[in-house]
């Protein structure tokens, strides 16, 4: 076979793997912009828990206990948590009573987990 044979050949294969690979990059594309229109925008924060967030007994306890809302590194183990109960109070409490509210066992939202008061103060 010449040179001159297997270049339309080659041209051929070039020519539909730039159209398989168009179609496929566009379909992407509009699925994806599909997925994106059907996402519901999150929802306002009511401004009432914003400030009860943000408020200074809150801060102060989870600074004296050392907390986090969003947990520790793999091998942390807390041993409290702070859960707001249906009433709308905020506690602190054993982490077990945080994971049982956490796991839906117990009413309440868990906001923060804790390592407690730290040792040194």
């Amino acid at each position: 076979m010449s040179a001159s044979a297997m270049s339309p050949a080659w041209l051929r294969i070039t020519a539909h793997a730039l159209r398989t690979s168009t179609t496929v990059a566009a379909l992407t594309l509009l699925v994806g912009l599909g997925a994106a229109s059907t996402v519901s925008p999150l929802q306002p924060v009511d401004p009432t828990r914003r400030l009860d967030m943000s408020s200074g007994p809150l801060d102060a306890m989870m600074q004296h206990n050392r907390c986090s809302v969003t947990g520790f590194e793999r091998g942390v183990i807390p041993s409290k948590a702070i859960v707001r109960t249906p009433q709308g109070s905020t506690e602190l409490v054993s982490f077990d009573r945080g994971w049982a509210v956490f796991s839906g066992e117990v009413e309440g939202e868990l906001v923060a987990v804790c390592l407690g008061p730290s040792r040194a103060g």
